[in-house]
Protein backbone atom coordinates (compact mmCIF):
# COMPACT_ATOMS: atom_id res chain seq x y z
CA UNK A 1 0.00 0.00 0.00
CA UNK A 2 1.96 3.42 -1.20
CA UNK A 3 2.53 5.70 1.60
CA UNK A 4 2.09 9.75 1.17
CA UNK A 5 4.78 10.94 2.93
CA UNK A 6 8.54 9.32 2.12
CA UNK A 7 10.11 7.08 4.41
CA UNK A 8 13.41 9.46 4.12
CA UNK A 9 13.07 12.72 5.42
CA UNK A 10 13.72 15.46 2.49
CA UNK A 11 16.03 18.19 2.87
CA UNK A 12 14.17 21.50 1.78
CA UNK A 13 17.49 23.16 -0.52
CA UNK A 14 16.68 27.00 -0.77
CA UNK A 15 18.86 29.78 -2.65
CA UNK A 16 19.66 32.23 -0.06
CA UNK A 17 19.96 34.98 -2.76
CA UNK A 18 16.76 36.64 -4.13
CA UNK A 19 15.18 35.79 -7.86
CA UNK A 20 16.29 39.02 -9.29
CA UNK A 21 17.23 42.48 -9.29
CA UNK A 22 17.53 45.54 -10.73
CA UNK A 23 20.90 48.07 -9.69
CA UNK A 24 17.88 50.38 -8.29
CA UNK A 25 16.58 47.53 -5.74
CA UNK A 26 19.98 45.93 -4.91
CA UNK A 27 19.60 44.01 -1.72
CA UNK A 28 21.88 45.53 0.69
CA UNK A 29 23.19 42.00 1.94
CA UNK A 30 24.28 40.93 -1.58
CA UNK A 31 28.34 41.49 -2.51
CA UNK A 32 28.37 44.65 -3.35
CA UNK A 33 25.98 45.67 -0.98
CA UNK A 34 25.11 48.68 -2.87
CA UNK A 35 23.35 49.51 -6.95
CA UNK A 36 26.20 52.13 -7.64
CA UNK A 37 28.68 49.14 -7.02
CA UNK A 38 26.94 46.57 -8.37
CA UNK A 39 26.53 48.34 -11.65
CA UNK A 40 30.33 48.76 -11.40
CA UNK A 41 30.92 44.81 -11.14
CA UNK A 42 28.64 44.43 -14.23
CA UNK A 43 30.18 46.60 -16.27
CA UNK A 44 33.20 45.42 -15.57
CA UNK A 45 32.51 41.73 -15.41
CA UNK A 46 29.85 41.55 -18.34
CA UNK A 47 30.54 39.05 -20.38
CA UNK A 48 31.91 36.81 -17.75
CA UNK A 49 28.36 37.25 -16.02
CA UNK A 50 26.45 37.02 -19.27
CA UNK A 51 27.81 33.81 -19.95
CA UNK A 52 27.06 32.78 -16.34
CA UNK A 53 23.35 33.52 -17.24
CA UNK A 54 23.10 36.49 -14.07
CA UNK A 55 22.10 39.19 -16.66
CA UNK A 56 19.27 39.65 -18.53
CA UNK A 57 17.53 42.54 -19.82
CA UNK A 58 13.78 43.43 -18.89
CA UNK A 59 12.51 46.05 -21.92
CA UNK A 60 15.50 48.79 -21.38
CA UNK A 61 16.42 47.65 -17.96
CA UNK A 62 19.24 44.98 -16.85
CA UNK A 63 18.20 42.39 -14.52
CA UNK A 64 20.80 40.20 -12.19
CA UNK A 65 19.11 36.79 -12.08
CA UNK A 66 20.30 35.41 -8.33
CA UNK A 67 20.99 32.31 -9.49
CA UNK A 68 23.70 32.75 -12.43
CA UNK A 69 25.59 35.50 -10.09
CA UNK A 70 25.79 32.95 -6.70
CA UNK A 71 27.59 31.06 -9.48
CA UNK A 72 29.60 33.68 -10.69
CA UNK A 73 30.44 34.68 -7.23
CA UNK A 74 31.11 31.11 -6.00
CA UNK A 75 33.72 31.26 -8.78
CA UNK A 76 35.46 34.18 -8.42
CA UNK A 77 35.67 33.00 -4.40
CA UNK A 78 39.56 31.97 -5.24
CA UNK A 79 40.83 34.61 -6.12
CA UNK A 80 40.28 36.43 -3.27
CA UNK A 81 41.76 34.63 -1.00
CA UNK A 82 45.40 36.28 -1.35
CA UNK A 83 43.67 39.01 -1.82
CA UNK A 84 45.42 42.20 0.12
CA UNK A 85 43.93 45.76 0.22
CA UNK A 86 46.62 48.30 -0.79
CA UNK A 87 45.27 51.34 1.54
CA UNK A 88 46.50 49.54 4.00
CA UNK A 89 49.83 48.74 3.51
CA UNK A 90 52.44 50.67 5.51
CA UNK A 91 54.15 52.14 1.89
CA UNK A 92 50.32 54.02 1.53
CA UNK A 93 50.42 55.41 5.04
CA UNK A 94 51.31 58.42 3.95
CA UNK A 95 47.99 59.01 1.49
CA UNK A 96 46.01 57.98 4.29
CA UNK A 97 47.41 60.15 7.13
CA UNK A 98 48.45 63.33 4.78
CA UNK A 99 52.32 64.21 4.58
CA UNK A 100 52.34 66.95 6.71
CA UNK A 101 51.06 64.22 9.86
CA UNK A 102 53.76 61.78 9.14
CA UNK A 103 56.83 64.25 9.01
Amino acid sequence: MPTKTPMVPVKQITISVPHSWTFASWPKDIYPNDGQRGRHICRAHRNELIAEGALTRIGRELAVLGAGYSRWLSKQANKVLDFEVPANRPEHASKRAGRAQLQ
